[in-house]
């Protein structure tokens, strides 16, 4: 058998010798911010969520309706983007911990509000100092854009990206 061409020896594939290696393809921007926007979310939940007993969704969830003060779980759901059924698991676990109340709606009986206990709202505001730490943390670095103008670029993508009318966006699957 010759060097150029393929063996199998004991489950081992050699390559060929006259064969060009293929290239890697690129990372493309949005492949890239959505690894490392797990990457900053997977070392939030290690570093300071975990204590809590919070993930980066329930999390979020709090910290919006703290900020709002009451708010409808659809515009929840839009807001952060994620599916009702994967709000609705969010809400009943800050629910059974006493750190939001889901109430009806006092001009539509028909509809829910969610509102932020006491707990919830002292709880969100230590658990987002320890957040801005870290991204202080993170932001530190040298080359850094600043934290605001990452966070208005962020948001104008954000904003690209939700159609005018609130639905999904032509042929989105939700």
């Amino acid at each position: 058998m010759s060097a150029t061409t393929s063996r199998r020896v004991t489950g081992v594939h050699r390559r060929m010798n006259n064969r060009r290696a293929a290239s890697r393809p690129e990372s493309d921007p949005v492949a890239q911010l959505c690894r490392t926007a797990n990457t900053v979310r997977a070392l939030l939940e290690r570093t300071v969520l975990r204590e809590a007993d919070l993930t980066w969704t329930t999390y979020d969830v709090l910290v919006l309706v703290c900020a709002c003060d009451v708010l409808e779980p659809p515009a929840i759901a839009a807001e952060i983007g994620i599916a009702r059924a994967t709000l609705t698991n969010a809400l009943g676990l800050l629910s059974d911990r006493d750190l939001i109340r889901r109430e009806l709606q006092e001009h539509d009986l028909r509809r829910t509000v969610v509102r932020p206990t006491r707990a919830g709202l002292d709880l969100a505001g230590q658990l987002r100092r320890r957040v801005d730490a870290q991204q202080s943390t993170l932001f530190a670095a040298p080359g850094m854009p600043s934290e605001n103008d990452f966070a208005r670029a962020l948001r104008l993508l954000a904003q690209r990206t939700r159609p005018p009318n609130g639905g999904p966006l032509a042929g989105g699957n939700r």
